[in-house]
């Protein structure tokens, strides 16, 4: 619903959309959504007809087929003004506007006061039983959506989660204090407090945007001696932080719609609830959590799939907008969220003071989209020419909601393997290959493998010997992670490597040169760090 104007820059959006030719009207419409809801909750119904008028004047040039892209948003703004004139007592103004929105949400209208000075009209009473047989418009939308490609072989990076000792987070977490914040409860309870806080530290303004320096320590320190403002994305990145410094693994999520012409997106943040082994939402902006109807706490993923199955959810009771404006289950989940929940997108860096721009910075986000294969990895930089933006995209929802690895132990792959097991096998595998020791490498190769003096000799003289090798990270295949990648270093060639392991620890496949684009990528950052210590 227009309640929730996030004016959220999507950065990337803006250079891989195929809607560019709608971005002088895109961008007027987002400022007339905003002006709309200053005037609607400042009561001034004049103001809010002059801006309606303004935006239908503009869309009204439009081409048909450009319409298109805004005829929800038509049918918002003319559903708010009918409560506007509910709101200023003006019944039949009201009831025509509601009419003519076609704007059916049938909790909203059981739900909102807003329209209690007409809800005993016969006309409101007829179009509420009319809503009642339609799904609320963003929630068909997200029900429409195809389906997840759970097969898909993806290539990704591994998100990483830094740890509470990094010297930024440790300042932060003592600067503010924040295990008196967290309390002494169960890890639960520590997360929502933390959430809280949060909340009512920093006013929202999703009009606004964030400082230039977007970390914690200064957004907090900047908004507090300036009286400023964060919008979602600030506010979703400080909780982040808050829960890096106090310990728990969580990511920043950019919930997008389908429309790529709507800029208008949300930021909430996950965070890894150890006691309950799984996600769950939380949303600093409007102090929100959901639950099912046993009072568990839901993940993102879980409530993605709830709205689109019809299952309950139930908002905490206690959401707000900064602390005048309660938030219902269905303003905020059936509508707002349910529009921007249809892809998801993630920093695979979970870090402090990751967003802040610096010349030769690169920043790395997924994206979670459904239907069929994404495309390739696409890289641009910002209009500054400071940072560089990779994004990748994947439909396989396992590799996105993936577990954090645990800290006292390296990552494992789908079999149980770690990052040091596969660092013994090729630490093997070069040794006996720069010996010429054939039986011991035809032995660990199961077999499988044919190495003959030939292919030994074919293979030193156009590569030569290994000189080095690092591990870059594993390789998605379905739900598991079971293809270890290296970059290896030969006398005459620097590519990558992939091993898989058996149960006895030996290789059972092996790669001597593979590539992807992900590959490519991940080796490229590979030289660029020159991470060769072996």
């Amino acid at each position: 619903m227009k309640t929730y104007v996030l004016l959220v820059p999507i950065w990337l959006l803006s250079v891989i959309s195929s809607a560019q030719k709608h971005d002088a009207f895109a961008s007027f419409a987002r400022t007339q959504d905003s002006l709309m809801h200053i005037a609607f909750y400042d009561n001034d119904l004049a103001l809010y007809k002059k801006r309606m008028t303004e935006f239908i004047g503009g869309y009204n040039k439009l081409s048909a087929k450009d319409k298109e892209a805004y005829n929800d948003q038509v049918k918002e703004e003319i559903y708010f003004l009918a409560k506007a004139y509910s709101k200023a007592g003006n019944k039949a103004a009201a009831l025509t506007s509601l009419e003519r929105s076609k704007y059916y949400d049938s909790d909203d209208l059981v739900e909102d006061t807003l329209w209690r000075n007409i809800r005993n009209e016969a006309r409101f009473k007829s179009y509420l039983k009319a809503a009642k047989t339609q799904v609320p418009p963003y929630r068909a939308i997200l029900q429409s959506a195809d389906a997840y490609g759970y097969s898909e072989k993806t290539m990704l990076p591994q998100f990483t989660y830094q740890p509470a000792d990094e010297p930024h987070l440790r300042a932060l977490r003592e600067r503010y204090d924040l295990d008196s914040v967290a309390g002494k409860g169960t890890d639960v309870s520590q997360i929502i407090n933390l959430m809280e806080w949060v909340h009512y530290l920093v006013p929202h303004d999703g009009s606004k945007g964030n400082p230039d320096t977007k970390n914690a320590m200064s957004m907090i320190r900047e908004c507090k001696r300036d009286g400023k403002t964060l919008n979602c994305r600030g506010l979703g990145i400080m909780l982040n932080e808050v829960y890096l410094a106090m310990g728990f693994k969580s990511r920043y999520v950019t919930c997008l719609p389908k429309d790529t012409a709507d800029q208008d997106c949300h930021v909430i943040t996950m965070v890894w609830a150890p006691s309950l082994k799984k996600w769950i939402w939380m949303d600093p902006t409007f102090m929100a959590y959901v639950m099912n109807e046993d009072g568990e706490l839901l993940s993102i993923e879980e409530v993605r799939e709830r709205l689109i199955h019809s299952k309950p959810l139930i908002l905490n009771p206690d959401a707000n907008h900064n602390r005048d404006e309660i938030q219902t289950k269905s303003d905020y989940l059936d509508n707002y969220m349910a529009k921007n929940l249809y892809k998801l997108e993630c920093a695979v860096s979970s870090e402090y003071d990751y967003e802040t721009p610096a010349d030769g910075k690169e920043r790395t986000y997924i994206q979670l989209v459904p239907g069929a294969t994404p495309a390739p990895p696409v890289t641009a930089g910002n209009k500054h020419g400071e940072v560089s933006y990779t994004l990748f995209r994947t439909n396989n929802p396992k590799w996105f909601w993936a577990a954090p690895p645990n800290i006292s132990e390296s990552a494992r792959d789908g079999a149980g393997h770690s990052q040091l097991d596969y660092e013994t096998a090729i630490k093997k595998w070069k040794k006996y290959y720069n010996a010429g020791e054939l039986e011991q490498l035809q032995s660990i190769m199961l077999g499988d493998h044919f190495w003959t003096k030939d292919v030994d000799k074919e293979i030193k003289s156009q590569y030569g010997k290994m000189v080095s090798y690092s591990y870059i990270g594993m390789e998605a295949d379905n739900k598991y992670q079971d293809v270890a990648l290296f970059k290896v270093e030969f006398e005459k060639s620097v590519h990558c490597m992939g091993i898989a392991l058996d149960k006895q620890n030996k290789i059972a496949t092996f790669r001597f040169k593979t590539y992807s684009p992900y590959i490519d990528w991940a080796l490229a950052k590979a030289i660029e760090k020159n991470n060769t210590d072996r």
